[in-house]
């Protein structure tokens, strides 16, 4: 019988040590420093304006207390910013908030009648005043169509290591897109993106030939898009 309501009281005070634990957990207040940045992506967005956007997610919530947080909220108002790929936001032990932040990440800089990166999948997003990323110019308005192909060819430029190096810019030709090397003055048209491995392989294996003759500086356009063929003109 002893060991009954031995066994019954402490199950009663767990239940409210639990319970006061919990109601002090949950009026901790909520500290804005612990923002955890994706590795390998450029930070576009500043630390300050992060927390400064985690302010406004907070004064939507019911409180700023964790009892009252809006997880889904808090990543919805993060997730609307023009640099954010993602936010994961969740609360810690010590009262604090903590947001995982993925930037987006450009593949290629188009300089035209506006400025502004694509991503890997051709969507637009403004340059960032907080940094800058090297990446390939695209000099045009590209078209709907032409940004497809645009983006099809700087990825499988970006896994060529020699290419990757050797490339800096697009445009497009009335021959299709063509491409600037880092060290010549000529164009290299590509065409379209079909067959682009073989027309990459066609190219530094003409690269190896000639890159020590007279004759590199003067040609003003290399041609690929012809079958087999790399066709030069002065």
């Amino acid at each position: 019988m002893r060991s009954t309501l031995f066994a019954g009281s402490l199950f009663v005070l767990m239940v409210v040590l639990a319970s006061v634990m919990q109601q002090r957990n949950g009026q901790r207040t909520v500290r804005l420093d612990h923002i955890v940045w994706e590795e390998n992506h450029p930070r576009l967005i500043a630390q300050d304006s992060v927390n400064k956007l985690l302010t406004l997610a907070l004064r939507d919530s019911l409180n700023t207390f964790k009892s009252g947080l809006n997880l889904r909220n808090i990543e919805a108002i993060l997730n609307q910013n023009d640099w954010i790929a993602q936010a994961q936001s969740y609360t810690l032990i010590d009262g604090g908030l903590g947001v995982q932040i993925t930037t987006k990440l450009p593949i290629v800089r188009i300089k035209g009648d506006r400025n502004y990166y694509l991503d890997a999948a051709g969507n637009p997003f403004p340059l960032s005043p907080y940094q800058s990323v090297s990446v390939p110019f695209f000099y045009g308005n590209p078209t709907a169509e032409q940004v497809k192909s645009l983006i099809s060819v700087v990825q499988n430029i970006a896994q060529d290591p020699f290419m990757k190096d050797h490339i800096v810019s697009y445009d497009w030709t009335p021959s299709g897109l063509a491409m600037e090397p880092r060290t010549h003055e000529y164009a290299i048209v590509l065409g379209d993106e079909k067959q682009l491995r073989q027309k990459l392989t066609k190219y530094k294996v003409f690269y190896a030939k000639m890159r020590d003759s007279v004759l590199m500086d003067s040609y003003k356009k290399i041609n690929l898009s012809f079958h087999g063929q790399v066709v030069c003109s002065k």
